[in-house]
């Protein structure tokens, strides 16, 4: 039975590349439902992260996903600093959702290799 994930991501930069990105996941039975964004190019903070999590939850109850992953725009800050108020948020949500919800944030060197060569990046993809 495939994994179905829903991925929460920074911005529409992110929210269009990803499919592309995540393609080859279909190959090791892992169903991308949809990538959610914050509103209004809001960052994802602790209650934005747990606001997404439980708006794309209940929207599909009817066949909920298997695993929600964060990804965090760290903005050149510190990986723990912008992550632990985020999973101490998020490990509260246990309780009524049984996803796996994990954290994860761009390494600083591949994101700006993707935006300084986005040309040879849609060619590759």
């Amino acid at each position: 039975m495939a994994k179905r994930v829903i991925i929460i991501a920074s911005g529409e930069t992110e929210r269009r590349a990803l499919p592309h990105l995540s393609r080859h996941l279909e190959n090791h039975s892992v169903t991308l439902i949809e990538i959610r964004i914050p509103p209004h190019n809001r960052a994802i903070d602790a209650v934005m992260a747990e606001r997404l999590i439980k708006a794309a939850w209940y929207a599909n109850l009817h066949d909920p996903p298997d695993k929600f992953v964060l990804l965090i725009d760290l903005d050149g800050s510190d990986p723990e600093t912008m992550l632990e108020p985020i999973r101490s948020r998020i490990s509260k949500l246990r309780r009524g959702i049984s996803a796996d919800i994990l954290c994860a944030y761009a390494q600083q060197h591949l994101e700006a290799w993707y935006f300084a060569d986005a040309q040879n990046l849609r060619e590759y993809l």
